[in-house]
């Protein structure tokens, strides 16, 4: 069973009809802007599927941002942390997967590589933190890697960081976007920000089973597998 229509519910969908699984993957979409309402109806939905489905396995996705201190404070990360309290307290049977940030065919315009690849090739100004880090992941090496966990149960009542093994700073993102775009993004540097530091070991042995590697052009992969068209 999966609850949600957006990027990570998506590639989930092949769990609509695993009966011993709840996904749920309706989480808020915009990180930055998102209102008390927003985190009401997720808490809402979540409560109400929790109580609906107590027999199954939930399967919740949360976000590496509440390790990072720069977005630790942020009232997204702050509710991202009440709702893994809730399903502790709650659920007899769960996993939370806490991600990075995503790559995937998406028109959402708030995930970190659709605003900067929007508004670099579209010459929209934006402002850029300069000592900033953000961590990438491409969504499907997402599922590949929690599907492994949840199929041989290596996560049951786990909080689990899938995430890229590196970091990259903001600047490197913003340039490797401008060479893939052929063009220069129109940007205004801020003195702001900080490293991102995730710790991965927990999903290690299961990327060396399934062969994932974040080599050194794992970036420029996703540009040209997700905007190369």
């Amino acid at each position: 069973m999966v609850i949600g229509k957006g990027l990570v519910a998506g590639s989930f969908s092949s769990y609509a009809d695993q009966q011993a699984f709840l996904v749920f993957a309706s989480g808020v979409s915009n990180s930055k802007s998102s209102t008390d309402a927003d985190f009401r109806r997720e808490e809402d939905l979540l409560r109400q599927s929790i109580e609906q489905n107590p027999e199954k396995h939930l399967v919740y996705f949360s976000t590496t941002s509440v390790e990072d201190p720069d977005l630790l404070q942020a009232p997204y990360s702050q509710h991202k942390l009440q709702m893994e309290e809730l399903i502790r307290t709650n659920v007899h049977t769960y996993t939370i997967f806490r991600l990075s940030n995503l790559a995937g065919k998406s028109d959402n315009p708030n995930t970190i590589l659709n605003y900067f690849y929007q508004h670099i090739s579209q010459g929209i100004p934006f402002r850029l933190w300069k000592r900033s880090e953000r961590n990438i992941i491409d969504t499907e090496d997402v599922f590949r890697i929690a599907d492994h966990m949840l199929q041989h149960k290596l996560a049951v009542n786990r909080t689990i960081n899938i995430a890229n093994t590196e970091s990259y700073p903001v600047q490197y993102i913003v340039n490797s976007i401008e060479a893939f775009c052929g063009t220069k993004g129109k940007y205004t540097l801020e003195d702001r920000g900080g490293q991102v530091t995730i710790d991965t070991r927990d999903i290690a042995a299961v990327c060396k089973t399934l062969d994932i590697h974040f080599d050194p052009d794992y970036l420029q992969k996703i540009l040209t597998k997700y905007y190369g068209s």
